[in-house]
């Protein structure tokens, strides 16, 4: 069966140290615990929304190893479709060491591997015809336009999380794409390399250019969304404790999209994404922290009459 959400991106290994500092040049300390877990923003989203009751499936490369075999494994646990995830015989698996500290903050290295040889070729168009929402995060810009160009041919909404390349290209690298983007997801920094200013309102600016929506993701100061006749602020939902944010972008992603598919509103669409985030944040792991439908679906029936009040900006 054809999944409703198909993602493109990257499937990594993830291997994170939570420590009391980052050490300094020459410095050597220990870690307070250690977690080695399949990631990948793409992939994330693909888990998070299997988790979230809707049918998902990935596009992108492992290598021939046993890292590949672990991502693997871990995508049919979650009952995530990979009959269209290839293996590198070339290159071997990504992998990305991410340092946690005490206040969930990180700092990260990627080693891209087979992620960064994802190309046209991977993409079947019969199979991403079929599909509701194409969903691409952090990849190659001539891979975006790719992805652009082939769903502009079915009815398949393109989501689409740019990642840190829209920072090298700027607004008129983009042109292109944006023009078929019906969700766009940034934070702070992509937003002021696309409008000039982190200012969340300068959001509304893209809208002209071709999404339908604008997501700002703005961490711990919850997110900020734009479309033609109103915005809306999304305070975070704030857990106990802030252990890891690894993956809350990707968590927020897939639980917007997951509610807007179910039919909520996008008021609703938002608050439920906010949850989810925030449940994911206080989890170590940007994959074990990813919650189930049924634990957002609890918070969500007890806040939403509480923080319906100043979300919408008038």
């Amino acid at each position: 069966m054809t999944p409703d959400v198909i993602a493109v991106g990257n499937a990594n290994v993830d291997i994170i140290m939570y420590v009391d500092k980052i050490p300094g040049e020459d410095e050597a300390i220990e870690a307070r615990d250690a977690v080695i877990s399949a990631g990948g923003s793409a992939a994330n989203y693909a888990v998070a929304l299997s988790r979230l009751n809707v049918r998902s499936g990935f596009i992108g490369r492992i290598g021939k190893d046993n890292f590949g075999d672990f991502i693997k494994n871990e995508f049919i646990k979650e009952k995530v479709d990979i009959s269209r995830l290839k293996v590198d015989n070339k290159h071997p698996t990504g992998k990305v060491f991410i340092i946690v500290t005490k206040d969930g903050s990180r700092r990260m290295i990627a080693y891209r591997g087979a992620n960064a040889y994802v190309s046209k070729n991977d993409l079947d168009e019969n199979y991403i015809s079929k599909a509701k929402i194409l969903h691409a995060a952090s990849i190659r810009k001539k891979l975006a336009e790719d992805v652009a160009e082939m769903i502009l041919k079915y009815n398949v909404a393109f989501s689409y999380d740019p990642g840190s390349v829209v920072c090298k290209y700027g607004l008129k690298g983009f042109l292109n794409i944006l023009k078929h983007v019906k969700i766009l997801y940034l934070n702070l920094r992509e937003l002021e390399c696309l409008t000039g200013s982190k200012d969340p309102e300068s959001a509304f600016q893209l809208l002209k250019y071709g999404p339908r929506i604008v997501v700002v993701k703005m961490g711990s100061k919850g997110s900020y969304i734009v479309f033609s006749d109103a915005r809306i602020r999304v305070p975070p939902y704030k857990p106990k404790q802030v252990v890891d944010t690894t993956g809350a972008g990707d968590v927020f992603a897939a639980a917007l999209t997951a509610s807007l598919l179910k039919g909520y509103n996008l008021w609703d669409s938002a608050l439920f994404a906010s949850i989810a985030a925030g449940i994911k944040v206080s989890r170590k792991g940007a994959r074990n922290g990813i919650p189930y439908e049924h634990e957002i679906v609890t918070v969500f029936n007890k806040l939403r009459e509480k923080l319906s009040k100043g979300l919408i900006l008038t």
